[in-house]
């Protein structure tokens, strides 16, 4: 749910329906058990007050919800669904482009966040820092990420602990994840990646 200055009215009056509705759940609770003459104890009445009923109700919208296009529409979420698994190659300025290296992703999403882990052949990563971006050339969903690379313990020695970044442009037609890498000063290498979900 990446907050920027075109969509930033639109999440304001969700998260502030989301008060309402949250408010009217737990009044309307409070009615039915006056009526029925119902007395909770304290351990059950206090998660039906109107922040507990909030909590549950943004959970629910965090994990599951937000992935209806609905939201999309309202403009309250910006990115695509990427969960899953990302299969596909890599290649490197290290060879001149000359390999395709296996490269799997494995993507974690919700609302709110998304990780991103990384297998290739000799090496792992993980992101640090994540997030959306719609280009202005093309209007495409790219996936902008910060990661750590750590090196398998049978790994060639000219691989080291690495910072880096990558950009992936999402193509909803043919469910593709398409872009490129840079890794830091203490490698200098560059590269593409191309990967497709895994069904």
């Amino acid at each position: 749910m990446r907050i920027n200055e075109n969509n930033h009215k639109n999440i304001t009056y969700f998260l502030l329906l989301l008060v309402a509705i949250s408010s009217f759940l737990a009044y309307l609770i409070s009615v039915l058990l006056r009526i029925h003459n119902i007395e909770l104890p304290f351990f059950i009445e206090i998660p039906i007050t109107a922040p507990a009923i909030y909590a549950i109700l943004f959970e629910w919208f965090d994990k599951k919800l937000w992935k209806l296009s609905f939201f999309r529409k309202l403009g309250i979420i910006e990115a695509e669904d990427l969960n899953g698994k990302w299969v596909g190659y890599i290649k490197s300025s290290y060879d001149d482009f000359l390999s395709e290296i296996p490269a799997d992703l494995l993507i974690a999403q919700t609302a709110t966040t998304v990780k991103i882990r990384g297998k290739f052949n000799q090496s792992k990563s993980i992101s640090v820092h994540e997030g959306f971006g719609t280009s202005d050339i093309d209007q495409s969903m790219a996936l902008f990420y910060f990661y750590r690379n750590e090196p398998n313990s049978d790994a060639t020695s000219t691989m080291s602990i690495h910072e880096g970044s990558t950009k992936l442009i999402y193509n909803k037609e043919t469910d593709t994840l398409q872009g490129y890498y840079y890794s830091g000063r203490d490698r200098n290498n560059y590269g593409t990646i191309n990967v497709k979900r895994k069904k």
